[in-house]
This record gives structure tokens, C-alpha cells and sequence, in this order.
């Protein structure tokens, strides 16, 4: 689910910027725990949100197949050339439902419903 930075990159960059001598201070601490906790839940959430997103974006647009980032690239360009209509209600649903899908991996104790 999450584009920038990966599950993956928030993992390395833990690993890269703790220092190896274990004198992380309080805050590097809390800061890395955060970054890892937010990773473990991509992992875990993002696969389903991703398939989600990929369901409305075939129905919004549709398309038989493709995965989300190849939907979501047409999603752009029907925006660009005007075949979806901004303020289209099934883009505006798609919309709310990602951001509420992202918000739960990012930010899990903000109160939204899934």
C-alpha cells in the first residue's frame, strides 16, 4: 500500500540510521520503532488494500485486469483526458476508501472507519 517510502526502504533506513554502538538516545529510539511499526503494517494491510483499490479501479475505469499500479495508471491518464470527471462520485468513493486504507497503516489511532 504505502508508494514512498516502501515497507522495505522504512526497514533499511532503521538499519542504516540506528548507530551499531547501541547508544541510540530515547528519541532515535521512538523514531525507529515508529518507522518499523508503520512497515509491519504495510505488510500486513497493504496487500488487501492494495487488492481493493485494484477491484474499484477495475470497476471506475472498466478494465478486466491489471494490477494497481497499472491501474492507477490509467486512472491518471483518464483524468487528464477528461474521461472521468473529477467529482465523479465511484472516483470520489475510491478517493475516501484509499485514504482511509492508508490511514489505517500510517496513522492507526486516527478514528476512521473502514
Amino acid at each position: 500500500m504505502l508508494t514512498h517510502p516502501t515497507a522495505h526502504a522504512l526497514v533499511a533506513g532503521v538499519a542504516a540510521w540506528l548507530p551499531v554502538d547501541g547508544k541510540a538516545g530515547g528519541f532515535a529510539l521512538r523514531v525507529a520503532r515508529n518507522a518499523l511499526e508503520i512497515a509491519a503494517r504495510d505488510m500486513a494491510l497493504g496487500p488487501a488494500a492494495d487488492a481493493r483499490a485494484a477491484d474499484r479501479l477495475r470497476a471506475l475505469l472498466g478494465e478486466e485486469g491489471g494490477t494497481r499500479d497499472s491501474l492507477d495508471a490509467l486512472l491518471v491518464a483518464a483524468l487528464r483526458e477528461g474521461r472521468i470527471a473529477p467529482d465523479d462520485p465511484a472516483l470520489v468513493a475510491h478517493l475516501r476508501a484509499c485514504a482511509l486504507d492508508a490511514l489505517a497503516i500510517d496513522q492507526p489511532r486516527y478514528a476512521h472507519e473502514l
